[in-house]
């Protein structure tokens, strides 16, 4: 019973972070936008390593501690597993939002999915640390 809890809470926080994410990476995209093509090639290229950077930390670096966060807040440990392989999936499904190549549908099926694979990550668990003998 108590694996199917922890999975339920795993895939509870894993949408709500992953929405949290997808507003906050939409945004930023917005934000960083280029406005009109600009005349000069160079700061074209420089606009977009801009926007790249902004999108990037601003819409996927904070998704481990979202992971943790949650899990702490829902009185589960050992979360470094859901954190790691959280995050790439992440990266994959927030990369595809940042580009805007996907439809509403389509973003709320890999934000299912993202849920889906958060409350299986969130029944693996690493092997606690054995005690280490008093010297």
């Amino acid at each position: 019973m108590k694996r199917i809890a922890r999975c339920s809470k795993a895939a509870a926080v894993g949408a709500s972070a992953g929405h949290a994410m997808l507003w906050t990476l939409l945004a930023a995209h917005d934000w960083a936008e280029p406005g009109p093509p600009p005349d000069n090639f160079g700061q074209g290229i420089g606009q977009a390593i801009f926007q790249t950077a902004v999108t990037g930390l601003a819409g996927m670096a904070p998704m481990p501690l979202l992971l943790w966060a949650g899990m702490r807040l829902m009185r589960e440990r050992g979360n470094v597993l859901l954190m790691l392989f959280g995050a790439v999936i992440w990266g994959y499904i927030g990369g595809r939002a940042a580009r805007l190549k996907m439809s509403p549908v389509e973003t709320e099926g890999w934000l299912i999915f993202f849920a889906v694979a958060c409350g299986l990550l969130g029944l693996t668990r690493l092997p606690e640390r054995p005690e280490r003998p008093e010297r």
